[in-house]
């Protein structure tokens, strides 16, 4: 069955007993692992026991497809139910997958899939995400802005911890876009503050400097301040480690949409160190000099047409067939050389 975006959240919390295959994907490999961990400790008692959990890779499978029908038929030592996790599901998995739905062994067994960014046309996709009752497939996309301020505030409130509004936006901004990396950067973050119940600015900025979202902000800089050389680096280095191009992109919008307030505040007559202490989330005190060099290289207009690109940009790269990763280069490096 295909989930609807609404419906997700209550599957999660509660899988329908009917379903025997749980499908997870998408180009958020954090949410993937995360949600099939909180989905498998609701699915047996004890997640790590070898007796009712038996751990498959794609490759196993591919090697030996009976394998995976041979433990979901198998009884779990002890009773109850038996869980099977194939990691790394690949596609030709889908054929091994396909007996087990066409002829689902009687005893009480669940697979539970965790696979990268399938496409439209994948038959895993099509047999968990099709019209058979047993299966399900559930997406992993990477976060938007407001998802991520959701995300953060629930990890905080998780660990009793408080925080201003615009500590919570910054970290939904610089944190990696990987719910993995993310909650990794906040597992430090809160080890830091314990004790202290709040999070503040100066905590983010001590604790998450190395940030994966940091390497975004530092080829967002770079682009801005004009320096084609490490722009480039960055792009490559961020693409090695298979960062979103959007994620790139809304980066950059969202730094010169800062710029763009900061000279409107300016036009009313206010210097460029002025206008940038009137911006929220308040700017790392390390970027204050090079925003303001920034603002005499990037007049109103200049600003408000890159803007303009970068939203045709984002557009362009979520139509299929679209060279994303090029695109999205070629334009770094353009503002890079010419602002």
């Amino acid at each position: 069955m295909k989930l609807t975006f609404a419906q997700i959240a209550g599957f999660l919390q509660s899988p329908p007993a009917s379903v025997r295959v749980i499908l997870f994907y998408g180009p958020d490999a954090g949410l993937v692992s995360e949600r099939a961990e909180a989905m498998a400790s609701k699915l047996v008692r004890d997640k790590t026991d070898p007796f009712a959990v038996s751990q498959l890779t794609g490759a196993q499978v591919a090697a030996e497809p009976c394998c995976l029908y041979d433990e979901a038929a198998s009884m779990a030592l002890g009773g109850g139910r038996r869980l099977i996790r194939l990691q790394r599901a690949i596609e030709s998995n889908a054929t091994a997958l396909a007996r087990f739905l066409e002829e689902p062994p009687a005893c009480d067994s669940v697979i539970l899939i965790e696979a990268g960014d399938l496409e439209k046309k994948s038959k895993l996709r099509s047999l968990c995400e099709g019209a058979s009752p047993l299966a399900a497939g559930i997406p992993c996309y990477l976060e938007d802005t407001r998802d991520r301020v959701r995300t953060v505030t629930a990890a905080l409130q998780a660990e009793k911890l408080t925080a201003p509004r615009e500590v919570i936006q910054l970290l939904a901004e610089i944190l990696p876009p990987d719910r993995l990396a993310m909650r990794s950067e906040l597992d430090k973050l809160t080890l830091y503050v314990m004790g202290t119940g709040k999070v503040t600015m100066e905590d983010v900025t001590a604790i998450i400097a190395n940030a994966g979202g940091a390497e975004i902000d530092d080829l967002v800089q770079a682009a801005a301040s004009g320096d084609v050389k490490r722009a480039a680096t960055l792009i490559d280095h961020l693409y090695a480690e298979a960062t979103s191009p959007v994620a790139l992109l809304r980066g950059m919008q969202r730094h010169l949409m800062r710029l763009q307030l900061a000279r409107a505040h300016m036009a009313t007559g206010m210097g460029a160190g002025e206008a940038i202490k009137k911006l929220s989330p308040p700017v790392f005190w390390k970027l204050v000099e090079p925003m303001t060099r920034q603002l005499a290289r990037w007049p109103l207009e200049r600003i408000e047409a890159r803007l303009a690109q970068l939203a045709d940009a984002e557009a362009a790269c979520k139509r299929t067939g679209t060279p994303d990763t090029t695109l999205t280069a070629q334009l770094f490096l353009n503002i890079s050389a010419k602002g």
